[in-house]
């Protein structure tokens, strides 16, 4: 947590965003931003790279099939796709963001996440964007 004007407040520290052409997406926030790469992906649901600036995850995602790409019927949905916050305790955050309104998405794939020791939960906020929240959080966020 950190402070902001006095309040405590969470941190966003994972950002994804969907894409036709991972590689070209990738260079271009590592040459015109200067991110660098601090992993890759191959999931059930999407193939990738992890790019970070030392403090934030930035994911770019082309995703595998229809679900969870889906937007407004169209596969080729481009652009922030979720952003995740890193929490201290899933139980605490999870009833914070139900009771604002959030309703939990279970997601495929959580078994492997598990296994890799980086769950997310996922929940669908206003007009739909995907908030992950996680204890343990992502690759390249500090």
């Amino acid at each position: 947590m950190s402070t902001f004007g006095g309040e405590e407040m969470t941190r966003i520290r994972h950002i994804a965003l969907a894409t036709q052409n991972v590689e070209a997406t990738a260079k271009f926030y590592i040459d015109g931003l200067g991110l660098k790469e601090v992993g890759k992906v191959n999931s059930l649901t999407s193939e990738g790279v992890y790019l970070s600036d030392g403090h934030v995850n930035l994911a770019i995602l082309k995703f595998k099939y229809d679900d969870p790409a889906t937007t407004e019927g169209e596969l080729r949905y481009t652009g922030i796709h979720h952003f995740g916050v890193q929490i201290e305790n899933m139980d605490e955050a999870r009833a914070k963001i139900e009771s604002a309104g959030a309703v939990h998405r279970p997601y495929p794939g959580t078994e492997a996440m598990e296994a890799r020791g980086n769950v997310e939960v996922k929940f669908s906020g206003p007009d739909g964007v995907t908030v992950d929240l996680s204890e343990t959080g992502w690759a390249g966020a500090s």
